[in-house]
């Protein structure tokens, strides 16, 4: 299984998914323990409930994607294999604002 470099090219990401047929999505709900939900791509087949995900279009998924400051990773072969991640250098929680921001104070 031949793993990709992480990647935030965005022509790169979405050629892997429409080859895959995935479809980007949110999983819910929208925040766990203050902070935002997991974004992640379904594959045909998978079996979900019609509540656990929101369906989103490329700008939202983008736009989620970098503002959480994440990376993807996938089998440039034909598993299906991929994982979104989060680069904890870009993570807007290790910074003291986003952190006094969702403590309230």
């Amino acid at each position: 299984m031949p793993i990709s470099e992480p990647t935030t090219d965005r022509s790169e990401i979405r050629h892997w998914a429409e080859k895959h047929n995935a479809v980007p999505v949110e999983v819910l709900p929208h925040r766990v323990d203050s902070e935002p939900a997991t974004l992640r791509f379904l594959l045909p087949g998978e079996i979900v409930t019609p509540t656990g995900f929101i369906k989103l279009s490329w700008d939202d998924f983008f736009a989620k994607f970098d503002e959480l400051g994440l990376t993807f990773v996938y089998d440039s072969g034909s598993t299906g294999y991929n994982e979104i991640l989060q680069v904890e250098s870009r993570s807007p929680y290790r910074h003291p604002e986003y952190r006094s921001a969702s403590s309230g104070n």
